[in-house]
């Protein structure tokens, strides 16, 4: 008897049974294919009805801005701010929000700047890449609102008059930053600030400011609008420098009754060796008017006997009162005229007792006292990289910043 082994694949030879031409055309199908038919119909019917009452919704608002538009609602906002600036009453200008959405966006935005002026906690004007124009920045900490706005070359060149936006503007803080100072841009910044308001702008900052096309005038010009009010005059990190840049002229014109602090720090001059031409008439015009701001000099002309003469009219001048409230603090950097050895020998000859400590890294603070007080006036001095090659016992000192280091041998 013979065995036979079943076969447990099907046979590849031989045509498979295809299912499918019996499918075709049988009931089954058929009735499948009414199922499917009208799932779709639902979806479409779903679809269409959407789509049609969007379009009606779209077509009513079309229709409610073609029968709503009148001459006056063409009416810019420049106008109505002019408008809304005859109205002398100030709860009748709130009243307007009531008139429609419009009026009730220009009461609140402040268009009105008369009756509600807006406090700029910071107005930030840096420039475009590739020298495209500029753009303006203004912070109001009180209202949580800011806003940017890009100004085109051509706009600076030939300057136009945002009188209706700097109308209402209290500015607090102006801030120059990564910018090419020209003659152009200054008319146009001295033009918009015409129109604001200045007696609370208490600081001016120019940050990383190119001079390359800049005159002893330009800054001069722009001083001559905001001097008399600042506190606080900052120039950091500004390069393409020369020594006309900024001069004892130009600090002379701020307010000596107002000013606190005068910073001059990082400066970069086109030539090296080069330096500001901001000596001691300066100092000695802050002492003469008993204003003693707090003072930091980067690579200028003062002397030895300019700095002691500084600190002692401080001490003569000030009350006991000032001294022991605010502490002073004036520090010169680089400056080829001020030695430190120079410095203490002229204190000890005007019956001044100086002391110097180091702190860290390469800081050396100078405290000078009066005999039997404890009134200090507090020095810093950094030595130029011509003196510390000249001179080995000089101590090289920077002042209490991390701008710039100068290295030690």
């Amino acid at each position: 008897m013979e065995l036979t082994r079943k076969r447990s694949f099907t046979d590849f030879d031989r045509p498979a049974h295809d299912f499918r031409r019996e499918f075709k055309g049988s009931v089954l199908e058929k009735k499948f294919a009414k199922k499917q038919s009208n799932k779709q119909n639902v979806l479409r019917l779903v679809l269409d009805w959407v789509l049609s009452r969007g379009a009606q919704q779209l077509q009513k608002k079309k229709q409610q801005q073609s029968t709503s538009t009148s001459p006056f609602d063409s009416i810019p906002n420049e106008v109505l701010y002019e408008i809304l600036n005859f109205v002398n009453d100030h709860s009748s200008i709130l009243s307007c929000r009531a008139v429609n959405r419009r009026f009730h966006a220009l009461v609140d935005r402040g268009y009105h700047s008369d009756k509600m002026p807006l406090q700029l906690s910071r107005l930030i004007i840096s420039g475009l890449p590739r020298g495209r124009g500029a753009e303006m920045r203004w912070i109001a900490y009180e209202t949580q609102q800011t806003k940017t706005i890009s100004i085109a070359q051509a706009a600076i060149r030939k300057p136009q008059n945002f009188q209706f936006n700097f109308k209402r503007f209290v500015i607090h803080r102006l801030i120059l930053k990564d910018i090419n100072l020209t003659d152009d841009f200054i008319c146009f910044l001295r033009l918009q600030l015409s129109s604001a308001d200045l007696s609370q702008l208490s600081q001016l900052t120019l940050s990383k400011v190119d001079f390359l096309n800049a005159n002893s005038l330009t800054l001069h010009c722009l001083l001559a609008v905001v001097g008399k009010n600042l506190e606080n005059f900052e120039v950091h990190d500004c390069y393409n420098m020369r020594p006309d840049s900024i001069t004892d002229a130009h600090l002379i014109q701020l307010n000596a009754a107002r000013i606190r602090r005068i910073s001059i720090d990082g400066v970069k001059l086109c030539r090296m060796g080069n330096s500001l031409r901001i000596g001691d008439e300066s100092l000695q015009h802050f002492a003469s008017l008993k204003s003693f701001p707090a003072i930091l000099l980067d690579r200028c002309i003062v002397t030895t006997n300019t700095v002691c003469d500084y600190t002692q009219e401080w001490f003569d001048s000030v009350d006991e009162g000032e001294k022991r409230l605010r502490s002073q603090v004036v520090t010169v950097k680089r400056c080829v005229h001020v030695k430190g050895s120079a410095f203490e020998a002229e204190c000890r000859k005007r019956g001044l007792s100086c002391r110097n400590r180091r702190g860290s890294g390469s800081l050396t603070l100078y405290n000078v006292h009066e005999e039997n007080t404890h009134r200090v006036f507090t020095v810093a001095l950094a030595a130029a990289l011509m003196q510390e090659n000249q001179e080995n016992d000089e101590k090289p000192v920077e002042i209490l910043t991390n701008k710039e280091t100068i290295p030690t041998k």
